[in-house]
């Protein structure tokens, strides 16, 4: 009797676990998971190209409720472009000391020579695989249900390639564009307990 007790009892306690994640098919639920995730960590590499200009370097993007921090270093690994989006909206480029939210905005457009920054608050969405919510956006799935290509907010973002971070599936290569402006983002690894 104490043995079916005590194995009554380990049921119920399994039965407390969190609900398990959305089946393979069923994006909408797979989307709704995934804008809600709201801690995370991206390390990998971007490349950008504006016009004719262009640079490359390491990415690590911190996602935490408040905000998102973007460091983009270069080939030595200091930091040629620092952003911190949230209450107080910071941009540093290279040594500079860190520019108040409008002069930032105009740094970022200069440095990325397309008259216009970076929508930010779309893209912690973007990466994660999932269009931003609450704007109007144009998803086209694969035939294995996973987001291919999105528009949203004036970009095109497409998905090549995806992996398994544990029980989600989340970009791993990808490729942002806006008129005059292309990030193509290769993702080495994700963190989804920062």
């Amino acid at each position: 009797m104490r043995v079916a007790a005590a194995t009554i009892l380990s049921l119920l306690a399994g039965c407390a676990t969190l609900a398990p994640p959305a089946a393979e098919d069923d994006w909408p639920a797979r989307r709704e998971a995934l804008q809600a995730l709201d801690a995370w960590v991206l390390d990998g590499r971007v490349a950008v190209a504006a016009g004719e200009d262009g640079f490359s370097g390491g990415l690590r993007w911190a996602q935490r409720s408040d905000g998102s921090e973007i460091r983009i270093s270069g080939p030595m690994g200091g930091s040629l472009i620092w952003i911190h989006e949230g209450d107080n909206n910071v941009v540093a480029i290279g040594e500079q000391p860190p520019l108040a939210e409008g002069e930032a905005d105009r740094m970022l457009e200069r440095l990325l020579g397309t008259g216009k920054g970076l929508p930010v608050a779309e893209m912690r969405y973007w990466v994660v695989g999932v269009p931003a919510p609450g704007v109007p956006a144009d998803e086209m799935l694969s035939d294995d249900r996973r987001l291919a290509s999105l528009a949203q907010s004036g970009w095109q973002v497409r998905y090549d390639r995806y992996e398994n971070v544990g029980a989600l599936l989340l970009p791993s290569r990808m490729e942002m564009t806006t008129e005059g402006l292309r990030l193509r983002v290769i993702v080495s690894g994700w963190d989804l307990a920062p």
